[in-house]
């Protein structure tokens, strides 16, 4: 059985597994499924709320049915001095996805969703061009396989 984080108990997880699968599922709706009476479910998420596992609703896009034809994958180097500064700037590009802090080689893997080829080459020099990056490795994601928001809770 996994381990609960603390604070969090078996009714949180159900109500949370239901809240991954639809975002827009009402208190209401959530109290039936589980049996329990709607005011339990609008305490409990305001609770899970208000210790940041919820950290916000929103719905899940599709970038390429949007136009964001490109999905780059940067590695990247960084003087370490500069780690937190670069983090940051990196994570406010709009086209940002995914920035996360790794271990090994590199210091931080980005995900970033490009309309186009020169579109991806303004993000990979804005990238490169942040002093403080001192090697960048780029890759190019040839599918969309799967976009995945559900964690296995």
């Amino acid at each position: 059985m996994m381990k609960q984080a603390e604070g969090i108990d078996d009714l949180d997880l159900k109500i949370l597994r239901i809240l991954q699968r639809d975002g827009r599922a009402s208190y209401a709706d959530i109290a039936r499924q589980l049996g329990v009476p709607q005011s339990t479910v609008r305490f409990k998420v305001n609770r899970l709320i208000s210790m940041g596992v919820i950290k916000r609703f929103a719905a899940i896009l599709n970038p390429q049915k949007l136009g964001f034809t490109i999905t780059l994958i940067m590695l990247l180097r960084i003087d370490t001095r500069r780690l937190m500064e670069i983090f940051r700037r990196i994570a406010e590009m709009p086209e940002a996805h995914h920035v996360l802090q790794i271990t090994g080689k590199y210091d931080i893997a980005a995900i970033f969703h490009a309309r186009d080829m020169d579109h991806a080459n303004e993000i990979i020099n804005r990238v490169k061009g942040i002093e403080g990056v001192v090697d960048a490795e780029t890759m190019i994601a040839t599918g969309l396989l799967e976009i995945k928001a559900e964690l296995a809770i």
